[in-house]
């Protein structure tokens, strides 16, 4: 089977290195209510089961994304219904809010049991002792059965095991065929140039018709740019969000020549109306509808998206690699573990909480329903051995990881989050000074580098960080540090 073989040849290609979105459908009440705050229909049944019994202990869990809720909540709630041990699994769906809610809970001593793993969260409190590590729970088979998703300088650190990746995903540029034909555009684009080109055209054939040739969920630039921009700039410039691993230091310089033609990208010649305020959402649902000509996105989620959330004919979609500015490819570009959660270290029921997380999320019929379900493509090989995935992984090759993609070693600003303290606007918010501003590109992309040089120059000496420097660093063979 061919995706197997191409599984089965980049997970070994990341352990020799190594030894990255949302959407609705069943669970959208739940989602709704604990998006707003608000009761959700689990929290309310756990009231009235506490009341029947008054011996239930709770497993609060929140989750990111809306693209699975209706699977996992299928499972919660008939994990609710049948298991002996007393437990009641309260499901949160958080969803454009997800990192602000675990700010306020960490502050606030309210953090559940469980979360799904978020790269800037877990980030961010990795190195204050918030997160569990499961080697102090799992059993000998459950080590040897998820050996081949453990990376050092990942998910282990010095010997901890914070969190299990059971999927991946990586960024693709997403289109829309049928639009494509009927403005003679014969084959996706190669190169960014060709994005800016295509969707002019579009734009100029079709915006009477209410259709555009671009759009990105720009209403958040951190959240747009690290799903599209910031993962071309990785294969472009062989630099991870700017650093230079080789160096041992930021250059924002390179990204130049990418944000005059993002600026173009995002200007009434080529974009969707109102991309500054646009939701991933909302920009899914227009696409779907047929108003989008391309966009960029995770690959895990859109399948489900298309075929549970937002229906869309599969045979009018596809996706290819982000193109680069004139095709330039000097390093891979960022794939990442989905799947994974993390346990809060600091909860008094940190032991069924990871019995809930074992015998639901990390269940291999969970896991092959998932991967059947088009909910993301799995890593683990016994999986892949077992599942029957739908078409969309079968005939649409860049949704499955490739080899253009690797895991990739964390910057400074990720590998000690906390330590490391930017003055002024981040790299994100700079960005989109320049493209949807009138910011010089030169000046201020040298004013980013310097400031975010600064920052961790004055971690390392603060000893809030440490210097990440790898000797003849090869950005087309990342190691992970």
């Amino acid at each position: 089977m061919r995706l197997k073989k191409i599984m089965g040849i980049t997970l070994a290609a990341l352990m020799l290195a190594g030894s990255l979105a949302g959407c609705s459908g069943g669970g959208a009440a739940n989602a709704t209510a604990a998006s707003q705050g608000g009761e959700t229909t689990v929290q309310a049944e756990t009231k009235q089961s506490e009341t029947k019994s008054g011996e239930k202990t709770v497993i609060n869990v929140w989750s990111k994304d809306r693209h699975d809720a209706t699977y996992a909540q299928a499972k919660v709630d008939e994990y609710n219904a049948n298991n002996t041990d007393n437990i009641q699994i309260n499901y949160q769906l958080y969803t454009d809010n997800y990192v602000q809610a675990i700010d306020m809970a960490v502050q606030s001593g309210e953090l559940p049991d469980i979360l799904v793993q978020q790269e800037q969260m877990f980030d961010k409190y990795v190195n204050e002792g918030q997160w569990a590590n499961l080697y102090d729970y799992m059993d000998e088979d459950m080590k040897t059965y998820f050996k081949s998703v453990i990376f050092p300088g990942y998910n282990e650190f010095d010997g901890k095991l914070y969190f299990i990746p059971t999927t991946g995903t990586t960024c693709r540029l997403f289109y829309n065929k049928e639009i494509f034909e009927r403005v003679g555009i014969k084959e996706p684009p190669k190169t960014l140039e060709e994005v800016v080109e295509d969707a002019k055209l579009i734009n100029s054939q079709l915006s009477k018709e209410g259709i555009y040739g671009f759009a990105e969920n720009m209403k958040s630039a951190s959240s747009g740019l690290q799903r599209s921009m910031c993962i071309g700039l990785e294969r472009e410039t062989g630099l991870v969000r700017g650093y230079d691993f080789a160096k041992g230091e930021y250059d924002f310089t390179q990204w130049a020549d990418t944000l005059k033609l993002w600026k173009e990208l995002l200007s009434d010649e080529c974009a969707f109306p109102g991309c500054e305020s646009l939701d991933i959402d909302p920009l899914r649902t227009q696409f779907a509808a047929g108003k989008i000509g391309m966009y960029m996105s995770y690959s895990h989620a859109e399948p489900g998206v298309y075929q549970n959330q937002f229906p869309m004919d599969s045979s009018k979609w596809d996706c290819v690699p982000i193109p680069t500015v004139g095709g330039k490819a000097t390093g891979k570009q960022y794939f990442t573990g989905t799947g994974g959660y993390v346990i809060n270290a600091k909860s008094p029921n940190a032991e069924k909480a990871f019995k809930v997380y074992k015998d639901v999320f990390a269940n291999e019929d969970y896991l092959v329903g998932y991967y059947e379900g088009g909910f993301g493509v799995s890593i683990l090989q016994s999986v892949i051995d077992k599942a029957k995935p739908g078409e969309d992984f079968q005939k649409k090759e860049w949704l499955l990881i490739s080899d253009i993609d690797a895991l990739l070693p964390k910057p400074p600003h990720s590998a000690f989050a906390s330590g490391m303290v930017v003055e002024g606007e981040d790299m994100y918010k700079t960005c989109e000074s320049i493209y949807y501003g009138d910011a010089d590109i030169e000046s201020t992309l040298k004013d980013l580098t310097e400031r975010y040089n600064k920052a961790y120059k004055d971690a390392v000496k603060n000893g809030t960080g440490r210097e990440i420097k790898i000797e003849n660093y090869d950005p087309m063979n990342p190691t992970l540090k």
